[in-house]
Order: C-alpha cells, then sequence, then structure tokens
C-alpha cells in the first residue's frame, strides 16, 4: 500500500474495498481453484467466478466488506495489505460459507440476483460447499506464519463457533417473552458481529497493540454488527428491493422476528396486540403483509430499531476513536461503518 495522504482528494483515492478486491480476490480464487472439482465448482459460482454452466462470471466475490474493514484496520496500525492478505481472504470464506449455509436453512433461492448454490447444485453439495470454505478459511489463517498466528487462529476459530451459535440460538427465539429482544441482541453479537470483530481485532493483534487497543476494537466490532442488523431489519420491511437485493417484507412473510417487529409488540398497545394477533396466523398476500408493516410501524417499532441503529453506530465510532490508529485510517473507517449500516455510496 503506498503512503496515506491524508488530504481529502488522498483519502478519497484510499479505498479498501478496491484494495480488498485486488489483494485478497487472487487468494481466495487460488484457494477454492485446489478444492475437490465438484466443489470448486459450487464454491466458484457461489463467488460469481463462473456461471451454472463453468463459463466465466462477471462478479468478483461479493462486496468483500469484511476485507475492506480489516486492510482499513490494518494501515491503522502500521501494516501492509499484505501482512493481512490470507486473514482477509479467510474471513471472507468464512464469510460465505455461512451464506450457502444460511440460504439453505432460509430456502432463499436467490443470492446476489441469481438462483443460490443449493438451488443449482442441490442442498447436500452447497452444505458440503459451505462446509469446504469453512476448512479453507481455518487453514489459511492456520498456515499463515506471521507475528501473532495462535492469536489470529483463536479469535477465527471463536468467531466461526460464534457464528454456527447464533445460527442455532436464531431458530429458539420466541415472540412475546419478556427477554427476546435481549436474546435478539445475543444471535445478532454471534451471527453479525463476530466476523467484524475479526476483521478489526486480526491487524492489531498482527501489529501486537496492547489490550485497551484490543478492547476498543471488539466493540466497535459489536456495535457495528447491532447497528448494521438492526437496520438490515427496517429496510428488509420499508427498503427499496433494488437496493438490498432481496423481496421486500420477507421477513414478515417467514414470520421472522426481526428488532422492529419485537420493539413493535414489546411496546404493547391495540397495534401491538392486533400485530400479535396477524403474525400467528397464516396470510401472506401482499395485503397482509403489508398491514403487519403498517402496525410495526404504528406501535412505534420502525423508529425505535432507526434511532437504536444510530445509537449503535455513534458508540462503534466512538469505539473507534478509542483505538489509536492512524488519522487517515480511523476517517477511512469511519466512512466505512457508515457505508455498511446505512448503505451509502
Amino acid at each position: 500500500m503506498s503512503a496515506l495522504d491524508t488530504s481529502s482528494t488522498g483519502l478519497q483515492a484510499f479505498l479498501p474495498p478496491r484494495m480488498a478486491q485486488s489483494t485478497v480476490s487472487p487468494v481466495i480464487r487460488q484457494q477454492v481453484s485446489a478444492l475437490e472439482p465438484t466443489l470448486a465448482r459450487i464454491c466458484s459460482y457461489h463467488l460469481g467466478f463462473i456461471d451454472e454452466h463453468g463459463d466465466p462470471g462477471s462478479a468478483e466475490g461479493g462486496k468483500l466488506t469484511r476485507s475492506a474493514l480489516m486492510m482499513a484496520a490494518a494501515a491503522g496500525v502500521g501494516l501492509r495489505p499484505e501482512d493481512v492478505r490470507c486473514q482477509a481472504a479467510a474471513l471472507e470464506l468464512l464469510h460465505n460459507s455461512t451464506l450457502i449455509h444460511d440460504d439453505i436453512i432460509d430456502g432463499d433461492e436467490l443470492r446476489r440476483g441469481r438462483p443460490a448454490a443449493w438451488k443449482v447444485f442441490g442442498a447436500g453439495l452447497a452444505i458440503l460447499a459451505g462446509d469446504a470454505l469453512q476448512a479453507l478459511g481455518l487453514q489459511l489463517v492456520v498456515d499463515d506464519p506471521g507475528a501473532g498466528r495462535a492469536e489470529i487462529s483463536g479469535v477465527f476459530a471463536e468467531a466461526l463457533r460464534l457464528v454456527l451459535s447464533g445460527q442455532a440460538r436464531e431458530f429458539t427465539v420466541r415472540l412475546g417473552s419478556g427477554d427476546s429482544i435481549a436474546e435478539y441482541d445475543r444471535i445478532v453479537e454471534e451471527k453479525t458481529s463476530a466476523l467484524l470483530v475479526c476483521a478489526l481485532v486480526t491487524p492489531a493483534l498482527r501489529a501486537g497493540k496492547p489490550e485497551h487497543v484490543l478492547a476498543a476494537l471488539r466493540s466497535a466490532g459489536r456495535h457495528l454488527g447491532l447497528a448494521f442488523q438492526i437496520f438490515n431489519d427496517v429496510e428488509d420491511i420499508w427498503g427499496d428491493p433494488a437496493v438490498t437485493g432481496k423481496p421486500v417484507r420477507s421477513d414478515i412473510l417467514r414470520r421472522n422476528p426481526s428488532f422492529p417487529v419485537l420493539a413493535a409488540l414489546s411496546a404493547g398497545g391495540p397495534a401491538g396486540g392486533r400485530l400479535g394477533r396477524l403474525w400467528h396466523a397464516d396470510g401472506t398476500t401482499a395485503a397482509y403483509l403489508q398491514e403487519m408493516a403498517d402496525l410495526v410501524e404504528e406501535s412505534g417499532g420502525r423508529r425505535t430499531a432507526e434511532q437504536l441503529s444510530r445509537s449503535h453506530l455513534d458508540s462503534a465510532l466512538e469505539d473507534l476513536g478509542r483505538a489509536e490508529l492512524s488519522p487517515a485510517a480511523s476517517t477511512e473507517l469511519t466512512a466505512l461503518f457508515d457505508r455498511i449500516v446505512n448503505r451509502t455510496p
């Protein structure tokens, strides 16, 4: 990476997403191509490297958001992109393994605007492909000989354990229980925040930073995950499918207890009561889903969710300010945090 320019034009030129594409994508391609041929084909399809016929695709493995975070955090602690290249690739492999599995669990037939891997290759092989990406990711981290390897390996293993725990816990959350919002927070911290924490903490471990820096980055990742997921829940109900990439109100259709719904039900009142009755019925028409969305908003669920997402983002930025990163990297991470949560350009 070239030296960071702290001028406004220099900051615009320092774009970790582009750096992640050029630095991380070749590693991912190389690792995936070495898999058993059938698994390599499924994983390459999921990542957008090929289409369902095996012809070259136009994608480059998704947005590489977690890699971008790691690259920016690495610059903030004085590291080069090459110093965390394997870890950034590993994190994307782990993330994509969860996407393959999530599509199967949720029955989602589309991923990034085209048929999900399980729809093309079958659920059994897609499960194995997701497992293969997990194995590849962990192997990359374990095999890397750089500083802090043992600590970084532990962080990755813990992140994967938490993601799996959150995925399992998601099946057990119940509407109407007194601790449903607390349980929601725990699921998000495990399923979403864990990989973001990993992205931010890994460079600091490689650079040998002290515990107070690690603690600030852990907290930033935790709050960033909550801010993102809560706002994502809002977008599922009221967002533009052209922006979100998924059908509007899909969480309500599946009766997935997202944060706005939990907040609306916790608020009580006539609207919340009717929402609860409709939630437990079988209605799936567009008008039925619209009525439930209107009741969530009438009960204050949307407003509460938007305010809480903003509060978590503010907390993440405060934590970032305590992490003692370089000014240019802090500025870039601030912009990245905002883009992740609010989908700003």
